[in-house]
């Protein structure tokens, strides 16, 4: 039986309770003024108006609630351009679940008498949306096995972030890791993430548009001080719509990491018209193509940085920070339910994967496994 097992891991020292009451307290006035300078950017910002459909098939705007699962259900590809009440200006294209192509001046649906006066933003795909999110909500139930000297884990995570379609707000997350293994090194058998972050999207002129995000959050197995385990992660984002078919991506994305602060994103989103099926999000460190079987399925091949850095307690009672760090090459299948909200499943394989502690000068290094992951996303 190791230390860990003979030890219990629930007590905790009334120091570190005022530790966390310190970390809440910090937390919850960064949130706190975070929103005070939403409120104030809005005056500096030039947005759409209220009444400008937004692009995302899955984001649902409240002036009609009801007309995106009619626009779905045209089939995989939708143009619409011009204002809705004036039929000069208006001209429509599509492509039904046949493959059949339709060209017109006319919606092939009613829409809500409050509806009328809605100007739609020009080509905008609803089944191929511009790439408008970096980062959105989702949770997920990750399996990586692992044994002896081979490092098993299992995590349950949830990202501080918003649902697509949402312009901004105050985000949370709750994540716990379970870990088995290595006998080569004394890892703590749980670790746990708690996040409180702001997260704002919006948009500059018609060609381009801007995801921002920052958050604070406690990263350890809780066995003493956690101060070490503070981190700030966030990013700044920037998109450029220039073409109906093609995105620029730029920014960077701070991991508050050991073994990585700071990582570039940079790339493109490319949907080609002639080939409606498929969707290219070559953007750095989050690649993914997706290929639609239909209109509710799709599968994809995406590329994830894994790990992070924890607090922890070593059972001869010292304290540490650890970093994992992974790489993952993932098949996902995903299925979008009527209310636009995403499930999957992961097959992926794990390689690069390693262990690294602040104080310590070993890095202990670990066989390519595979990961079995089940994700929602809204």
């Amino acid at each position: 039986m190791s230390e860990y097992s003979k030890k219990s891991r629930f007590p905790i020292s009334p120091s570190l309770w005022a530790r966390v009451a310190s970390i809440i307290v910090l937390g919850f006035a960064f949130a706190v003024g975070l929103h005070c300078a939403d409120a104030l950017s809005q005056d500096l910002e030039t947005q759409f108006p209220s009444d400008v459909l937004p692009f995302e098939s899955s984001g649902v705007s409240p002036s009609v609630p009801n007309d995106f699962p009619k626009i779905r259900s045209l089939g995989k590809l939708v143009s619409i351009e011009g204002k809705i009440g004036d039929p000069g200006s208006l001209r429509v294209d599509h492509q039904d679940s046949n493959g059949t192509n339709f060209t017109g001046t006319e919606l092939p649906f009613d829409l809500d008498s409050n509806s009328e006066l809605l100007t739609l933003p020009k080509l905008s795909y609803f089944a191929q949306e511009p790439y408008l999110n970096y980062r959105s909500d989702e949770a997920s139930l990750s399996y990586m096995p692992g044994d002896g000297d081979q490092l098993g884990w299992l995590s349950f995570e949830s990202s501080p972030y918003l649902s697509r379609g949402y312009r901004s707000g105050i985000t949370t997350s709750v994540n716990l890791h379970l870990l088995s293994g290595p006998s080569v090194v004394p890892l703590p058998p749980r670790l746990y993430d708690f996040s409180l972050g702001y997260q704002k999207r919006g948009r500059i002129k018609d060609f381009m548009s801007y995801d921002l995000a920052t958050s604070i959050g406690v990263f350890s197995d809780f066995e003493d001080s956690a101060k070490d385990g503070v981190r700030f992660p966030g990013h700044a984002v920037g998109m450029l719509h220039l073409m109906p078919e093609m995105d620029f991506v730029f920014g960077v994305d701070y991991l508050s990491r050991d073994d990585i602060k700071l990582l570039p994103v940079g790339g493109f989103s490319w949907r080609p018209k002639a080939m409606p099926d498929l969707r290219f999000d070559m953007v750095f460190p989050r690649p993914r193509i997706d290929y639609s079987i239909d209109n509710k399925t799709k599968v994809y091949l995406a590329g994830r940085l894994g790990g992070g850095t924890w607090d922890i307690e070593f059972p001869n009672n010292d304290n540490d920070v650890l970093t994992y760090r992974d790489l993952q090459l993932l098949l996902g299948f995903e299925h979008r339910d009527s209310a636009g909200h995403l499930s999957s499943v992961e097959f992926g394989y794990v390689f690069d994967r390693r262990v690294e502690f602040r104080t310590l000068t070993q890095t202990n290094e670990f066989d390519d496994a595979f990961v079995l992951r089940f994700v929602t996303r809204k």
